[in-house]
Protein backbone atom coordinates (compact mmCIF):
# COMPACT_ATOMS: atom_id res chain seq x y z
CA UNK A 1 0.00 0.00 0.00
CA UNK A 2 2.75 2.62 1.02
CA UNK A 3 4.80 1.53 -2.15
CA UNK A 4 1.18 2.86 -4.40
CA UNK A 5 0.86 6.05 -2.19
CA UNK A 6 4.99 6.88 -2.94
CA UNK A 7 4.34 5.57 -6.76
CA UNK A 8 1.66 8.05 -6.91
CA UNK A 9 3.22 10.91 -4.76
CA UNK A 10 5.98 10.71 -7.38
CA UNK A 11 4.01 10.85 -10.48
CA UNK A 12 1.84 13.62 -9.35
CA UNK A 13 5.39 15.54 -8.68
CA UNK A 14 6.25 15.20 -11.83
CA UNK A 15 3.04 16.09 -13.30
CA UNK A 16 3.67 19.42 -11.73
CA UNK A 17 6.93 19.98 -12.76
CA UNK A 18 6.10 19.24 -16.32
CA UNK A 19 2.83 21.57 -15.90
CA UNK A 20 5.51 24.37 -14.64
CA UNK A 21 7.94 23.91 -17.50
CA UNK A 22 4.81 23.31 -20.38
CA UNK A 23 3.43 27.08 -18.47
CA UNK A 24 6.72 28.59 -18.24
CA UNK A 25 7.83 27.48 -21.74
CA UNK A 26 11.49 27.96 -21.17
CA UNK A 27 14.57 26.73 -19.83
CA UNK A 28 15.51 29.42 -17.36
CA UNK A 29 17.54 32.45 -18.16
CA UNK A 30 19.51 32.15 -15.26
CA UNK A 31 21.40 29.52 -16.33
CA UNK A 32 23.69 28.66 -19.05
CA UNK A 33 22.48 25.77 -21.60
CA UNK A 34 23.91 23.67 -24.16
CA UNK A 35 22.95 25.75 -26.81
CA UNK A 36 26.18 28.08 -25.93
CA UNK A 37 29.73 26.62 -27.77
CA UNK A 38 32.16 29.39 -26.73
CA UNK A 39 35.68 29.61 -28.30
CA UNK A 40 38.59 30.25 -26.76
CA UNK A 41 41.79 32.29 -27.54
CA UNK A 42 44.78 33.80 -25.37
CA UNK A 43 45.20 37.57 -24.58
CA UNK A 44 47.95 39.10 -22.36
CA UNK A 45 48.51 35.32 -21.57
CA UNK A 46 45.13 34.56 -20.28
CA UNK A 47 42.34 32.52 -21.56
CA UNK A 48 39.30 34.29 -22.84
CA UNK A 49 36.36 33.79 -25.04
CA UNK A 50 36.87 34.41 -28.76
CA UNK A 51 35.32 37.80 -29.30
CA UNK A 52 36.24 36.79 -33.54
CA UNK A 53 34.05 33.13 -33.22
CA UNK A 54 30.29 32.60 -32.85
CA UNK A 55 29.46 31.72 -28.95
CA UNK A 56 25.70 29.89 -29.88
CA UNK A 57 26.51 26.24 -30.50
CA UNK A 58 24.13 26.94 -33.82
CA UNK A 59 21.98 30.39 -35.35
CA UNK A 60 18.31 29.66 -35.63
CA UNK A 61 16.47 31.30 -38.35
CA UNK A 62 14.43 33.79 -37.00
CA UNK A 63 14.03 36.21 -39.99
CA UNK A 64 10.28 34.93 -41.11
CA UNK A 65 9.16 34.82 -37.20
CA UNK A 66 6.51 37.67 -35.99
CA UNK A 67 8.02 40.08 -33.75
CA UNK A 68 4.69 38.97 -31.27
CA UNK A 69 6.31 35.36 -30.68
CA UNK A 70 9.42 36.28 -30.01
CA UNK A 71 11.15 37.70 -26.51
CA UNK A 72 14.41 38.65 -26.00
CA UNK A 73 16.11 38.15 -22.73
CA UNK A 74 19.25 39.14 -21.04
CA UNK A 75 20.55 37.84 -17.90
CA UNK A 76 22.94 39.84 -16.12
CA UNK A 77 24.54 37.63 -13.95
CA UNK A 78 25.68 34.97 -16.36
CA UNK A 79 25.78 37.51 -19.40
CA UNK A 80 23.99 35.64 -22.12
CA UNK A 81 22.05 36.70 -24.85
CA UNK A 82 18.29 34.63 -24.56
CA UNK A 83 15.92 34.24 -27.40
CA UNK A 84 12.36 32.49 -26.86
CA UNK A 85 10.27 31.51 -29.69
CA UNK A 86 6.69 30.95 -28.37
CA UNK A 87 8.35 30.87 -24.92
CA UNK A 88 10.44 28.28 -25.90
CA UNK A 89 14.21 28.73 -25.58
CA UNK A 90 15.82 28.72 -28.84
CA UNK A 91 18.88 30.83 -28.91
CA UNK A 92 21.60 31.75 -26.34
CA UNK A 93 25.00 33.50 -26.45
CA UNK A 94 27.23 35.17 -24.31
CA UNK A 95 27.39 39.27 -23.92
CA UNK A 96 28.85 41.83 -22.09
CA UNK A 97 26.55 44.37 -19.83
CA UNK A 98 27.31 47.96 -18.38
CA UNK A 99 30.19 47.91 -15.97
CA UNK A 100 28.33 47.44 -12.31
CA UNK A 101 28.81 51.79 -11.89
CA UNK A 102 25.44 53.95 -11.58
CA UNK A 103 27.03 56.01 -15.34
CA UNK A 104 27.45 52.79 -16.88
CA UNK A 105 24.99 50.07 -15.98
CA UNK A 106 22.75 48.31 -18.36
CA UNK A 107 18.95 49.71 -17.63
CA UNK A 108 17.15 47.12 -16.00
CA UNK A 109 13.22 46.56 -17.07
CA UNK A 110 10.83 45.68 -19.58
CA UNK A 111 11.48 47.12 -23.39
CA UNK A 112 11.58 46.21 -27.06
CA UNK A 113 13.20 46.37 -30.35
CA UNK A 114 13.27 50.12 -31.83
CA UNK A 115 13.46 51.22 -35.10
CA UNK A 116 16.69 52.75 -34.85
CA UNK A 117 19.01 50.37 -36.21
CA UNK A 118 22.78 50.71 -38.31
CA UNK A 119 25.85 49.03 -39.03
CA UNK A 120 28.00 51.17 -37.82
CA UNK A 121 28.21 54.32 -34.92
CA UNK A 122 30.86 55.92 -33.45
CA UNK A 123 30.97 58.08 -29.67
CA UNK A 124 33.57 60.78 -29.81
CA UNK A 125 32.48 61.81 -26.37
CA UNK A 126 36.41 61.90 -24.28
CA UNK A 127 34.66 59.59 -21.57
CA UNK A 128 33.66 57.03 -24.19
CA UNK A 129 35.89 57.11 -27.59
CA UNK A 130 34.41 54.27 -29.33
CA UNK A 131 32.06 52.99 -31.56
CA UNK A 132 30.78 49.18 -32.96
CA UNK A 133 29.12 47.89 -35.73
CA UNK A 134 25.79 46.57 -36.24
CA UNK A 135 23.52 48.37 -33.94
CA UNK A 136 19.71 47.56 -32.87
CA UNK A 137 18.14 49.79 -29.92
CA UNK A 138 16.15 48.85 -27.72
CA UNK A 139 15.21 51.76 -25.09
CA UNK A 140 15.49 55.69 -25.62
CA UNK A 141 15.89 55.57 -29.51
CA UNK A 142 19.64 55.15 -30.26
CA UNK A 143 20.60 55.28 -26.47
CA UNK A 144 20.72 51.73 -25.22
CA UNK A 145 21.92 49.48 -28.10
CA UNK A 146 23.06 45.69 -29.20
CA UNK A 147 26.00 45.64 -30.66
CA UNK A 148 29.41 44.01 -31.02
CA UNK A 149 32.29 44.64 -29.08
CA UNK A 150 33.58 48.09 -29.19
CA UNK A 151 36.09 49.40 -31.97
CA UNK A 152 38.38 51.88 -32.65
CA UNK A 153 37.57 55.39 -34.75
CA UNK A 154 40.36 54.72 -37.19
CA UNK A 155 40.04 51.52 -38.61
CA UNK A 156 36.87 50.04 -37.06
CA UNK A 157 38.61 47.23 -35.66
CA UNK A 158 38.31 46.00 -31.94
CA UNK A 159 39.97 47.62 -29.47
CA UNK A 160 42.28 45.40 -28.27
CA UNK A 161 42.26 46.53 -24.64
CA UNK A 162 39.04 45.85 -24.11
CA UNK A 163 38.49 42.80 -25.63
CA UNK A 164 38.44 39.14 -23.67
CA UNK A 165 35.31 40.10 -21.58
CA UNK A 166 32.48 38.56 -23.42
CA UNK A 167 30.49 36.73 -20.49
CA UNK A 168 31.35 39.86 -18.19
CA UNK A 169 30.19 43.30 -17.53
CA UNK A 170 32.35 45.79 -20.28
CA UNK A 171 30.25 48.18 -21.78
CA UNK A 172 28.66 51.42 -21.19
CA UNK A 173 25.15 50.39 -20.81
CA UNK A 174 25.19 48.27 -24.05
CA UNK A 175 24.79 44.93 -24.95
CA UNK A 176 27.71 43.69 -26.59
CA UNK A 177 28.34 40.41 -28.83
CA UNK A 178 31.02 39.10 -30.47
CA UNK A 179 31.08 39.90 -34.17
CA UNK A 180 29.37 36.59 -35.60
CA UNK A 181 26.85 37.06 -33.10
CA UNK A 182 26.14 40.23 -33.48
CA UNK A 183 26.00 39.92 -37.40
CA UNK A 184 23.24 36.99 -36.26
CA UNK A 185 21.45 39.47 -34.10
CA UNK A 186 21.35 42.37 -36.46
CA UNK A 187 20.37 40.13 -39.23
CA UNK A 188 17.18 39.05 -37.23
CA UNK A 189 16.35 42.18 -35.52
CA UNK A 190 17.06 45.06 -37.68
CA UNK A 191 14.31 43.75 -40.17
CA UNK A 192 11.25 46.09 -40.18
CA UNK A 193 8.89 43.53 -38.66
CA UNK A 194 10.50 42.60 -35.68
CA UNK A 195 10.12 46.42 -34.11
CA UNK A 196 8.23 45.47 -31.00
CA UNK A 197 9.98 42.79 -30.48
CA UNK A 198 9.93 42.09 -26.51
CA UNK A 199 12.92 42.67 -24.25
CA UNK A 200 13.61 42.02 -20.91
CA UNK A 201 17.09 43.12 -19.19
CA UNK A 202 17.23 41.22 -16.17
CA UNK A 203 19.12 42.49 -12.45
CA UNK A 204 22.59 41.14 -12.28
CA UNK A 205 21.22 39.93 -8.88
CA UNK A 206 18.97 37.63 -10.71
Amino acid sequence: MMKKVRLALLVGCLSIVASLFFLTGTTSANQKTNLLNPSYTKLNGKKVVDWKKPTAKKYVDLTNVPAKDLKIVVNQKHETVNIYKNNKLVEQFLCSTGKRTKETATPVGKFAIEPEHGTWFYNAKPDVAEGARNFVSFKDHGVYLFHSVVMNHQDNQPIMSRQGRLGHPNSHGCVQMSLPDNVYFYNTFSQPDKVGTKVVIEPFSK
